[in-house]
């Protein structure tokens, strides 16, 4: 039996076919709780979505543990060193005054002069520095809901945990501790030192660098071993380098049994306490003494003052 074909092939399955390809593949970003929104479409490409730049937040921490009248209390220093760095460091120490607080360093890295300037505040004012996570228990600092009308320098609860990430330019933040806690991080990269810029008009970042590690009291031998090439650093070589001085556990800073001893770590803190308010005396204001008033007597035939 013959069969009947269309005089014309139908193209309506290839229409199709061109549309779906010439269609916008609908894009979802997502959003950091930084404000900072991620590159859009890279989920839908079954790749893991890059997360936003999430600036250092500074701010003082104490433990949420049964530690007495006295508690362990830090700096965490969590995130991406900015140009606001610096500010945020000197604020918060103006705050906490002469108490030497270690700093307990969680971060990627970031902007070279801003490190070696906050590393240089972090010196001067004598400080430990650590590399650890603070986990934050209730309010966290990045909660813009429950940070309303949160007095500045007032301490979030938590407690610190390993390992910690530093690496790059946090490494310089590390070296500027009078006492550096980084012995049992798995390892730690330090990038090589072309890499590096300032923004500094006519200065040469390896310079910098290199001026700052000596002024820190790292070993010189490190310059030689991350002039062109990046380092990934064994404990054993923390140590070596100075970049790690002793082989002390976050815990020996953090943790709630250094305030049981017979002398409590200078960084046992006793809870604020607010001030009453100021006393108003219920005694009355004395009197001043009146004047003495005129006396008129009057006598027969006038009228005379006494």
């Amino acid at each position: 039996m013959p069969v009947n074909l269309p005089s014309r092939p139908s193209f309506g399955w290839l229409a199709l076919v061109l549309a779906a390809l010439a269609s916008p593949v609908t894009s979802r970003a997502v959003a950091s709780d930084s404000g900072a929104v991620a590159t859009p479409g890279v989920a839908d490409q079954g790749v893991a979505a890059i997360p936003a730049t999430r600036p250092m937040v500074v701010v003082r921490m104490r433990a949420k543990d049964r530690c007495g009248p006295r508690c362990p209390e830090w700096i965490m220093a969590e995130g991406t060193i900015t140009p606001e760095t610096p500010g945020r460091f000197r604020q918060l120490l103006r705050q906490i005054g002469s108490e030497k607080l270690p700093v307990v360093l969680d971060s990627s890295g970031g902007d070279l002069d801003a490190a070696l300037e906050t590393g240089r505040i972090i010196r001067s004012h004598g400080l430990t520095t650590i590399i650890g996570r603070s986990e934050v228990q209730g309010c966290a600092p990045r909660d813009p809901v429950c940070n309303v009308g949160r007095r500045l320098g007032l301490a979030y609860a938590g407690f610190v945990s390993i390992p910690g990430e530093c690496t790059g330019a946090c490494l310089l933040l590390l070296a500027a501790g009078v006492q550096r806690i980084g012995y049992w991080i798995a390892e730690a990269h330090f990038p090589a030192l072309e890499s590096f810029s300032t923004r500094k008009a006519g200065a040469d970042a390896e310079k910098l660098v290199g001026t700052y590690l000596a002024d820190m009291g790292v070993s010189p031998g490190l310059i030689p071993r991350i002039r062109r090439n990046s380092l990934a650093l064994s404990p054993a070589e923390m140590l070596h380098f100075g970049l790690s001085t002793g082989r002390q556990r976050v815990e020996d800073f953090t943790g709630s049994s250094i305030c049981a001893r017979e002398v409590p770590a200078a960084n046992c803190v006793a809870p604020a306490v607010a001030q009453p308010p100021a006393r108003v005396s219920a005694r009355p204001a004395a009197r001043k003494p009146a004047a003495p008033r005129s006396t008129r007597v009057i006598i027969w035939g006038g009228i005379e003052e006494m």
